[in-house]
């Protein structure tokens, strides 16, 4: 069982909020080695507070020429526990049904409920502040389950996040031999933020 969240936001994750709530692309990376990364857009849009009562956004993952196709949704919800900050993770209940709420549809997004999204166990990313980084993984336990093409795996998550800066790194790996079986093998997708969405955030204990 998950650790409760605390109702209050240190200034600390509100700064993480401001910095994550964006638009950001990987097209210098992608351009500059274009065998090992393409070109991705990952978008974090700020969630009103009817949904978590405190910050979330919905997340939309795409290959650059195609974002009305995403092949990520998630919804992510920001919260501080007894140990520290920590980024929860959800999958939506009818995908389809927000297909491009990240960008050109956002206003449908105030029709999001907690109903709508099932939280997925072991998948929390615990995160700190590292100096002008909020460095995260994955909470410990090989608990974060993803079927990829019919293999089951676990899910092994890190990120850094600065001001105009996100990278990210997924491994799906064996749950017995620990191997790789998906995800980057050249290392994390960096991605520079090219709309900031940091306005929308709710009026939040000083947000």
């Amino acid at each position: 069982m998950s650790a409760s969240l605390h109702p209050h936001f240190s200034p600390e994750l509100l700064q993480m909020a401001r910095w994550l709530a964006g638009d950001f692309s990987n097209q210098e990376q992608a351009w500059e080695n274009p065998p090992f990364f393409a070109q991705i857009r990952v978008a974090y849009r700020p969630l009103p507070t009817q949904v978590f009562s405190g910050i979330g956004f919905y997340v939309e993952q795409a290959y650059g020429g195609h974002l009305e196709d995403p092949y990520r949704q998630a919804v992510v919800e920001l919260g501080q526990t007894a140990a520290g900050m920590v980024i929860r993770n959800y999958r939506p209940l009818e995908p389809e049904r927000w297909r491009g709420c990240a960008r050109e549809q956002a206003d449908q997004l105030s029709q999001l409920k907690v109903a709508d999204i099932t939280y997925l166990p072991g998948c929390d990313v615990h995160v700190q502040q590292q100096g002008s980084l909020f460095v995260g993984a994955t909470e410990p336990g090989q608990r974060c389950c993803v079927v990829r093409k019919g293999q089951t795996t676990y899910l092994q998550t890190s990120i850094e996040l600065s001001e105009n800066q996100f990278s990210s790194h997924d491994q799906g790996r064996d749950p017995t031999t620990h191997e790789q079986v998906w995800g980057a093998l050249a290392g994390a997708f960096r991605f520079q933020k090219i709309t900031d969405w940091q306005s929308e955030l709710p009026m939040i204990s000083g947000i």
